[in-house]
């Protein structure tokens, strides 16, 4: 998961350049094009280090840690009853095992239908914070960028090489921390009733 996190910040670089582009304010042209003024910005760093970046991760691996633990339980659990029914094959009748048998798998596919539930919305969560946070960081690079005339913004992870004073990262987590030291992150819903598996294969199958 925190991977993922990482890479979604990855994945948001362009439509950050494009937003900041358009919502830093160009110098007023007097005569023949207004010069490029460029700052840069460190997204993944910014959602890395800023206060409200690691409460995001802190949330997250909170209901992580607590989903897991509920999950290994029942595996144990279920790996107890399979090896049970084992030794009961031949001491019982085979419509009983079979109906026993195929009570286990039930519990099988009703135990991985959850945990899919379960990753599903603990992603959604961590999305809807990061997308939070997103937008406080490029309200702030856009506010930096108007304040130092820059009419250009570029996510540092595209550039190469650069004018160290370029950099307004630092300030851009200086300012999230003191007006977003956290993020709402939404407690994950987890309904894996059968109507919600349905009306979620549903969604999937128009959306192909």
């Amino acid at each position: 998961m925190i991977t993922r996190f990482g890479m979604r910040a990855a994945t948001t670089a362009v439509t950050f350049v494009a937003a900041l582009f358009w919502a830093a304010p160009a110098p007023a042209q007097k005569q023949g094009p207004a010069p490029v003024v460029i700052i840069i910005v460190d997204v993944q760093m910014a959602q890395r280090e800023s206060l409200a970046g690691k409460a995001l991760i802190a949330q997250r691996d909170k209901f992580q840690q607590s989903f897991q633990s509920d999950f290994n339980s029942t595996r144990q659990q279920l790996q107890a009853s399979d090896q049970e029914l084992a030794r009961q094959k031949a001491a019982i009748p085979q419509d009983a095992y079979d109906q026993k048998a195929k009570a286990l798998e039930q519990q099988v596919i009703a135990f991985q239908r959850r945990t899919q539930v379960a990753v599903r919305a603990l992603e959604k969560s961590t999305e809807v914070a990061s997308a939070e946070m997103m937008n406080a960081i490029l309200n702030i690079t856009g506010e930096i960028a108007n304040e130092m005339g820059a009419n250009l913004v570029l996510p540092k992870q595209q550039v190469v090489l650069h004018e160290p004073r370029m950099d307004v990262t630092p300030m851009v987590i200086e300012r999230l921390n003191r007006r977003v030291p956290t993020v709402n992150f939404p407690v994950p819903v987890v309904d894996d009733s059968p109507a919600s598996a349905a009306s979620s294969a549903a969604t999937k199958s128009g959306k192909k």
